[in-house]
């Protein structure tokens, strides 16, 4: 073995160990409001493979985590992680993992959670719209910035929801989405307000989040829920977006939060372990 080979190899069984030995997977029970469930959400989150670091059962440990009962797996334009997700291990108290896509086009980014099937991305706004809702999921308007020129009205008209919490560090972004899902809003009272990671690599699931008041504990439940707009987002400042009376029950007993005293540690893990996998393929 040379040298190179034998670095790679260290640099990754380090991350492996560290990995374990900062696992930990608290329990939590959901909270219960009259005769809906409050469930937390983070309906933007990357898998391996595509184009996030972890697998789906990672994802889900990890959704434990960050305080989550909830996460939608929403790689760009690829439905290959989804596809594992009933192969996860059976868990009735798990957090749920709906399988999702992001929709990914030149004019727009829009999340499909509850789909079947890949969304073809070549399709004009309010196609793929109409696609989502035909396999039987909700369309979520992604980052709905002035990057992007495909949100007219009647595109506007036609989601289920709408980003309007994110962790992002541009004062303009956070603007654009607070823009975009009050002038939905007035023409779309229900509207879904929808928190959000948008997690790849950096282990931030539920940073931003979404409160779902749910009838059941489902997936089915959870898009029931979106489709009414019954919804709180949350972003990583504590502001929250939705209906009134819904955030003043999340103020009096919001679900707990993330219980992680070791992200730091599997930050590093995760990325040691990348730097080795990416090492070995080119020593």
């Amino acid at each position: 073995m040379t040298l190179a080979r034998f670095s790679a190899c260290v640099v990754l069984v380090a991350g492996l160990i560290a990995g374990t030995l900062a696992d930990s997977l608290p329990r939590r029970t959901p909270v219960r409001s009259g005769e809906y469930l409050i469930l937390a959400a983070d309906f933007h989150v990357h898998a391996f493979p595509g184009d996030g670091a972890l697998t789906a059962p990672s994802l889900r440990d990890e959704a434990i985590r960050a305080g989550l009962d909830v996460i939608a797996v929403t790689n760009h334009n690829q439905f290959v992680a989804p596809r594992l997700i009933p192969w996860l291990r059976h868990d009735p108290d798990a957090p749920i993992v709906i399988a999702g896509e992001e929709i990914t086009h030149k004019g727009y980014h829009l999340i499909a959670a509850g789909i079947d099937r890949r969304i073809d991305p070549g399709r004009s706004l309010s196609e793929a719209i109409g696609d989502i809702h035909a396999s039987g999921g909700v369309a979520i308007a992604a980052h709905p910035g002035r990057d992007f020129t495909g949100w007219d009205d009647r595109a506007l008209a036609m989601v289920d929801g709408t980003e309007v919490a994110r962790a992002d560090t541009r004062e303009q972004d956070r603007r654009d989405y607070v823009d975009v899902f009050e002038r939905l809003r007035r023409t779309k009272p229900h509207v879904a307000p929808i928190g959000s990671s948008d997690m790849h690599t950096n282990l931030g699931m539920g940073e931003s989040r979404t409160f779902v008041f749910a009838r059941e504990r489902s997936a089915a439940g959870v898009l029931e829920a979106i489709r009414a707009g019954r919804t709180v987002a949350i972003n990583d400042r504590g502001e929250m977006f939705g209906d009134p009376d819904l955030v003043k029950i999340i103020r009096g007993h919001a679900p707990a939060g993330r219980a992680d005293a070791h992200r730091g540690t599997r930050r590093i893990a995760v990325l040691l372990a990348w730097i080795g996998v990416a090492a070995l393929a080119i020593a």
